[in-house]
């Protein structure tokens, strides 16, 4: 356990040594030229390799970082290595960044047909959703952490966004609420999508004048949040809150949300007119609606439950505030488990 303390410091020590030495060194007058191919693949070699034995290797971080940590190390060498000591690094570039294009096309091409095959593997009897068995297929490359969450709320968005538009809820064995219905969020995804539409187009060209590449940089920017404007409302429709047999889910979309056992529900009561977008609000409590719609409930439990949050975002939460477009139906169904569990238990 001390090890793994001490990898991350470590590994940060000594690239900043390499790199701090580096930048010094090829900047003395009358430098040797073995001298500067020896630090040149040092600064291209060492460091992903550091990277690797540290963070990789013991199997705390997925493999791809590797990849990712070489084309950065790339990029921190033609910054510390001043322009009259460029020519062997610009002769590696030279033959390296083709076969570094090669070899990514490859892993990429080789990625998504295995990909394929090992998603009709994993849900070949239908048991899983899609979002369910992306996880279990990337769980492997990327690991448990940080990355993966990373990655599977971006392919939230585009799946929320584009593929279920056309699907129906299905929730077998379950009752579930809608939440979208009578919500402020399909009037400000409308209103801001028309904003960013009009907004993306108007600042492309103002922007073009100054630079192509910004131009474009920000209309893709301006696209992806339209796709996480209609994931949302989309997620919203398709992600209601489920009541089981004796456990409730809380969500928000894709962005949020909470299972909890109904024999932990200590007390349900009508919540408090709060929630505007300059209200603060409490650590533990877990705010499943936009800040512009007024709550409706209250849920106080006994012991705190884990939140989960987009990108990998946990939080122990005690209090979870909600609505619902049928509330007092829904308030109704969970106290009946409630009182059914009283009486078990009595």
């Amino acid at each position: 356990m001390k090890g793994n303390r001490l990898r991350i410091p470590l590994l940060l020590i000594i690239l900043s040594m390499v790199m701090i030495s580096s930048y010094i060194i090829l900047r003395l007058s009358n430098i040797n030229s073995m001298v500067v191919i020896l630090l040149t693949l040092t600064l291209i070699i060492l460091c992903p390799l550091s990277i690797y034995f540290f963070l990789i290797l013991p199997g705390s971080m997925p493999k791809i970082l590797l990849y990712l940590s070489f084309i950065i190390c790339l990029g921190l060498s033609y910054f510390i290595i001043p322009s009259s000591q460029k020519y062997f690094f610009n002769q590696i570039l030279v033959w390296l960044l083709p076969i570094v294009q090669i070899s990514v096309i490859i892993f990429v091409v080789y990625s998504i047909a295995k990909g394929i095959i090992r998603y009709k593997e994993i849900n070949s009897n239908g048991s899983y959703t899609f979002l369910e068995a992306m996880r279990k297929l990337l769980e492997p490359k990327l690991g448990k952490g940080f990355f993966l969450e990373a990655v599977i709320t971006e392919i939230s968005i585009l799946y929320y966004a584009v593929l279920v538009w056309f699907k129906k809820i299905n929730i077998s064995g379950n009752e579930f609420f809608t939440y979208h219905k009578t919500s402020m969020i399909k009037t400000i995804v409308i209103v801001f999508s028309i904003i960013i539409v009009l907004e993306g187009a108007l600042f492309h060209f103002v922007i073009q004048w100054w630079s192509t590449i910004a131009a474009w940089i920000f209309t893709v920017l301006n696209i992806y949040a339209l796709f996480y404007l209609v994931g949302l409302y989309s997620s919203a429709r398709f992600l209601p809150h489920v009541i089981g047999q004796n456990s409730l889910i809380i969500r928000l979309g894709y962005q949020s949300s909470i299972e909890l056992n109904i024999e932990n529900i200590e007390s349900i009561k009508y919540a408090k007119q709060q929630g505007g977008i300059g209200d603060k609000i409490p650590k533990d409590t877990y705010y499943s609606l936009l800040s512009m719609d007024p709550p409706q409930y209250e849920i106080i439990l006994k012991e705190p439950v884990m939140m989960q949050g987009s990108y990998g975002r946990k939080k122990q939460v005690k209090t979870v505030v909600f609505r619902s477009d049928e509330p007092n139906k829904m308030i109704d169904r969970i106290n009946r488990i409630r009182e059914q569990s009283s009486n078990e238990i009595g």
